[in-house]
């Protein structure tokens, strides 16, 4: 019988760090309006490794922390995350998605698709004046940063649960 912390458990951790990181630690720094998004990549994470309603659970979940320490309209982040972890679901189980360059991709994709996800929501559903040209500034780097922070997240998370599987 396996016992151990579990997905759930290290994505929970995972993501209070990252949180932590991307709204206090991270703004300290000389470039903080660069900052990679922990969030998306472990949506995509999820969505490459836990394939059930847990994973759109926690996917969700994610999204909603997000709301709550970013400090913009509730509901932004968690729909486009929970979009992120469906699509990626999906891409996953008709590709191959097993190396380091697909999932670089992916978490770079992802990143363009929730950014363009929220400047759609906010023209919807704010105003047709926001500037969403702010939103698409920097869209480019952004995917960038969390593309190549993505394979220490992944890493880390599959190295912590070889870890924590206590037979």
């Amino acid at each position: 019988m396996r016992v151990g912390l579990g997905i759930g458990t290290l994505v929970f951790l995972a993501a209070m760090i990252g949180l932590l990181l991307q709204t206090t630690v991270f703004h300290m720094f000389p470039y903080g309006e660069w900052i990679p998004d922990f969030i998306l990549i472990l949506c995509v994470y999820l969505g490459l490794h836990q394939h059930s309603i847990g994973g759109t659970t926690t996917a969700f979940l994610l999204g909603y922390f997000a709301d709550n320490f970013s400090g913009n309209t509730v509901g932004l982040h968690a729909f486009a995350m929970t979009l992120v972890f469906v699509l990626v679901y999906l891409v996953s189980r008709r590709l191959w998605m097993d190396n380091w360059v697909s999932n670089i991709a992916v978490v770079f994709v992802a990143s363009i698709l929730k950014t363009a996800t929220i400047a759609i929501l906010l023209i919807f559903y704010l105003s047709e004046d926001y500037p969403v040209g702010r939103l698409f500034s920097s869209v480019w780097f952004d995917a960038l940063l969390a593309a190549v922070f993505a394979p220490l997240v992944f890493v880390v998370l599959d190295r912590g649960r070889r870890l924590s599987r206590v037979e």
